[in-house]
């Protein structure tokens, strides 16, 4: 068994993944804020280790725009809930729901399909951002 190498670049990207821990961020981000430490390529290859491990997980944006990715603490998976991204201001939630439980659960026993419950993203606008547009609406009367 091949032993896994801690290299300090995979470790100032774990560091930073740690760090943002609360947030989905993209490779750019990662990239931009290591400040040219690790080659962009190098941090995909970082990446795509760690999503193998299940220590990151990898969520589609709208309209195959990408992805950003998410550090799992040890007491923590995606699977258990799903996403909401703001259209204003790109902020990413989690979003636990029964409902939306259901219809994966009912898509395998009736169809025997496994729904992939990383790849469930709602697009809408965030109660932060609904209420700065309401602001602005209500300024202008």
């Amino acid at each position: 068994m091949k032993k896994e190498r801690n290299t300090e670049q995979k470790e100032m990207v774990l560091k930073y993944l740690k760090q943002h821990s609360d947030k989905h961020i993209s490779i750019n981000q990662i990239y931009d804020e290591l400040n040219d430490k690790v080659g962009k390529t190098t941090i995909y290859r970082i990446i795509n280790h760690l999503i193998e491990k299940g220590t990151v997980t990898k969520i589609p944006l709208e309209n195959g725009q990408g992805f950003c990715y998410k550090y799992n603490s040890k007491n923590e998976t995606c699977n258990k809930h799903y996403h909401l991204i703001c259209e204003k201001c790109n902020h990413l939630y989690h979003f636990k729901s029964e409902e939306v439980e259901k219809v994966s659960i009912e898509a395998e026993k009736n169809e025997n399909f496994e729904i992939d419950n990383n790849r469930i993203v709602f697009y809408g606008i965030c109660k932060e951002c609904k209420n700065s547009i309401e602001g602005a609406r209500n300024d202008k009367q």
